[in-house]
């Protein structure tokens, strides 16, 4: 349950709108976004992989293609893509895109391109959700760049458009948030160093760590230590984002490592201005000094100063209004269906 899962979601429901027909193939079990798809009308067909090859779950996958007719099956990241791409060419699948949508894996740890690398001859595209992701992963050079094109993710705005931030609304008060789940790549920890500095020189700053995860108790346990337990509050995950980021002066983003994450792009469409580390596509989309602040991954003391030059600026309600026009002109959900869409019809005619 994560970004991927989110993207892959709302692609088939923007795509069922414009007329489209869309199924999504689990290749292991249905998961627990499964009900969320089936409501909005998109069939989950699960496959129940087992470890290794398996051959028998490849001709499943690739009858149910045959059957279904498909015309495209579009891929999200590397693991699973040699495995459903060779069901596709066994079912005569005229076009295959694969969506990369980060350099690492959810732990940080580069993916390792062995299969991905096999499935090259018959993949048709591959997207890459940011420039810093592609510039990262061509190095490989496995992935022709002719083959290669970057789409931004896209995100349904209207929710978090309807329900606006206001950053700088209960000065001395100082609202910070990060959303995301709790795993060590995500940066929580430098985050709590970072604040627990930051309020030697700000005491009415507060702090919301929202999302759970494995690192849930380890956080707590973190804030506690440092005696931050009046002023931080470390929560599992929330049921509407676009309510809860309505609560913030600014969204803190400390990942160590990234590609786009759509939380980003929902903080923006809020109203509120970004701290962030410099990592994967966060600089493309909130330009610096514009809408956001910047500093390397992992560095407490320099994560401080950027949430502290947040804090002090006059200007949060211009940037966070700012953020808004921003998000709602370029990253929409019907701006990343467009041109998916118009991809698809690309690789066919070809």
């Amino acid at each position: 349950m994560g970004g991927l899962e989110r993207v892959a979601i709302d692609l088939a429901i923007a795509h069922r709108d414009r007329g489209l027909r869309c199924s999504i193939y689990s290749v292991y079990e249905p998961g627990v976004l499964a009900p969320q798809a089936e409501a909005a009308g998109i069939p989950v067909i699960a496959f129940h992989k087992p470890p290794g090859i398996a051959p028998r779950s490849m001709l499943a996958m690739a009858a149910r293609l045959y059957r279904d007719q498909a015309g495209i099956v579009h891929t999200h990241n590397m693991g699973i893509h040699l495995f459903s791409a060779v069901a596709a060419r066994l079912a005569g699948v005229p076009a295959i895109v694969n969506t990369r949508h980060g350099p690492t894996t959810s732990f940080g740890k580069p993916y390792r391109e062995s299969h991905f690398r096999l499935a090259m001859p018959f993949t048709d595209a591959v997207v890459f959700v940011s420039d810093d992701c592609r510039r990262v992963l061509l190095r490989h050079g496995h992935i022709p760049p002719a083959k290669s094109q970057v789409i931004i993710n896209g995100i349904r705005t209207a929710p978090f458009l309807a329900h606006p931030a206001a950053p700088g609304s209960v000065l001395p008060r100082i609202r910070f948030g990060a959303v995301g789940r709790m795993l060590p790549v995500k940066g929580h920890s430098v985050l709590i160093e970072a604040f627990a500095m930051l309020l030697v020189r700000i005491p009415a700053a507060e702090l919301r760590i929202v999302g759970g995860g494995l690192l849930f108790e380890e956080l707590s346990a973190q804030v506690l230590r440092l005696g931050l337990g009046s002023k931080v509050s470390i929560e599992g995950p929330h049921s509407s984002v676009h309510e809860l980021l309505a609560e913030f002066d600014v969204l803190v983003f400390p990942s160590l490592n990234e590609g786009l994450p759509l939380v980003i792009l929902e903080a923006m469409a809020s109203g509120l201005p970004i701290v962030s580390t410099r990592v994967g596509g966060v600089p493309e989309v909130a330009p610096e000094g514009e809408v956001a602040w910047f500093c390397p991954p992992g560095e407490p003391q320099a994560l401080a100063e950027a949430m502290y030059q947040a804090a002090t600026c006059p200007q949060l309600p211009e940037m966070g209004a700012r953020a808004r026009e921003i998000a709602a002109a370029r990253y929409s959900l019907q701006t990343m269906q467009n041109q998916y869409e118009s991809l698809y019809r690309r690789v066919l005619e070809r």
